[in-house]
């Protein structure tokens, strides 16, 4: 579907650390209850005979219990931890690994090679696509796989000693074909695993990214209609021309989200007088003569710049890097840049920009924060890496609670 409001820029879709800590949640719930659920299986096994040893001797319970606590202790821990943690990727591969090591552990205590437990390893691989991406889930198999073949390996040249426990699969582990076929099964049925876990979510995640630009979209036109509806409302309350044009900007500036907008009147198809300029409350107190006493006039023709070639064009335009813009009239943007109107007695300022703001870029403010010390002005500025339009990045440095105390710090510095 083609955006009808694409030149407004592209927006934010879905902040990934809260998708990813959304997916870890779910994955934390569904072991909550593998474990136990293992757990109960090793204990019916013994209860109908198929096990070789007692589900309720004192080493069985001991092991079996313990394995499943540590698994239920480390849900609690990565529950506490992905709450405070920016950058959550490195956790989750550490929690692939350690399921991996212990479902390795589970399937070498039920009979290795010959345990029917190997599809734990499945969960791990479904894991990583659903938690990373489909490249995870290889990256997952071939952690299993390697795990796998080491405890084989080990139980293969006595360097551990093999344990049976299902009564119909034991001594199967003393003969080399199945050893040898079971053994490339497995592995095999790991990687088929992962490029059916990798196909499955990437299907998943495109038609969820359908889904939610479809619904960035039509949001966008809601929001569209509601100004409209407002500015029609505006038009039958106002009484005065220059009120409604105010109203008009005000509406723009909040909708774009702009830092500043200009009305232009088409004088008999000649030229575009500037009627009014309206600066967002952001930008802080603009002088009033910096709004009212321009005089600007555009002559409608090809190469007047940027304006005038919207007006011809019936086009809008979205420039994002107006310095390198051969449509940009130069000599307005002068005039009516922020940048401009910072001088050595501008009040004391913080900025803080996304270094990926795909909505105002912030090379913006690394202008400003250069005239501000080029005339002596108390401006700061701090780029946030990782950041888009509202600090909704994935692991963003500073983090969200830096942020809020150099916020604080200046605050307290500047108004004490």
């Amino acid at each position: 579907m083609n955006d009808p409001l694409a030149f407004l820029g592209s927006a934010s879709i879905l902040d990934d650390r809260q998708a990813s800590i959304q997916k870890i949640k779910l994955i934390i719930r569904v072991r909550w209850f593998i474990a136990p659920t293992v757990f109960l299986l090793l204990i019916v096994a013994s209860l109908f005979g198929l096990s070789s040893r007692d589900a309720f001797s004192s080493d069985q319970l001991i092991f079996n219990g313990l394995n499943t606590l540590v698994i239920l202790g480390l849900n609690s821990i990565y529950t506490l931890l992905i709450r405070r943690l920016t950058n959550v990727k490195p956790l989750i591969y550490f929690q692939l690994f350690l399921d991996a090591l212990h479902f390795t552990l589970t399937i070498y205590k039920t009979g290795g090679l010959s345990s029917p437990l190997s599809f734990l390893y499945f969960a791990v691989i479904f894991a990583g696509a659903v938690l990373v991406s489909g490249r995870a889930s290889y990256i997952a198999a071939t952690m299993t796989a390697v795990l796998f073949s080491i405890m084989n390996l080990l139980e293969m040249e006595r360097a551990i000693p093999h344990q049976d426990y299902f009564i119909p699969l034991s001594g199967l582990s003393n003969l080399l074909s199945y050893v040898i076929l079971s053994w490339l099964f497995n592995l095999v049925a790991m990687y088929v695993m992962a490029t059916l876990a990798s196909f499955l979510t990437g299907q998943i995640r495109s038609r969820n990214l359908k889904l939610q630009q479809d619904n960035n979209i039509l949001d966008r036109k809601i929001s569209t209609l509601l100004m409209l509806y407002r500015t029609a409302k505006a038009l039958s309350t106002y009484t005065s021309v220059r009120e409604v044009v105010d109203y008009l900007l005000s509406e723009l500036i909040e909708f774009l989200v702009l830092d500043r907008a200009l009305l232009y009147v088409n004088i008999e198809d000649d030229h575009l007088h500037l009627y009014q300029v309206k600066h967002s409350c952001r930008q802080g107190v603009i002088p009033k003569d910096r709004e009212q006493n321009l005089h600007v006039d555009i002559p409608l023709e090809e190469g007047a710049g940027l304006t005038a070639m919207a007006a011809l064009n019936k086009q809008a335009y979205n420039i994002r890097h107006p310095e390198q813009s051969d449509l940009i009239n130069k000599e307005l943007a002068k005039k009516i840049s922020p940048i401009d109107m910072v001088t050595k007695n501008s009040p004391p300022s913080l900025i803080l920009h996304g270094k990926v703001d795909a909505i105002l870029p912030y090379q913006g403010s690394v202008l400003m924060k250069k005239k501000a010390d080029e005339v002596g002005a108390d401006l700061s500025l701090v780029i946030v890496e990782g950041a888009g339009h509202g600090f909704k990045g994935d692991g963003i440095s500073p983090s969200l609670k830096e942020i809020i105390k150099t916020v604080s710090d200046f605050f307290l510095d500047h108004f004490k």
